[in-house]
């Protein structure tokens, strides 16, 4: 059972399901596009990454919605 505020992750940790303010979605957005588009990592690699090292929990389909959705200035003059 989880407190109300707290999803139990697939490791099976509870973590505060908080909804991320704008400064910090686009920083996820950010991270994720670099990780994928960038450095060539799968979306499910980026989200490790993203947990292990920066902190920041995203599920596979929210990463993949951010990156459908968001035009990158650098990537769009290539």
């Amino acid at each position: 059972m989880t407190a109300p505020g707290q999803v139990k992750g697939t490791d099976g940790k509870l973590y505060q399901a908080t909804p991320l303010t704008k400064p910090e979605r686009n920083r996820a957005r950010w991270l994720a596009h670099h990780l994928v588009h960038r450095d060539g990592w799968s979306i499910r690699a980026a989200r490790r990454i993203m947990a292990d090292r920066y902190g920041v929990f995203r599920s596979t389909g929210a990463i993949a919605a951010d990156l459908a959705n968001y035009v990158c200035p650098h990537c769009d003059d290539e």
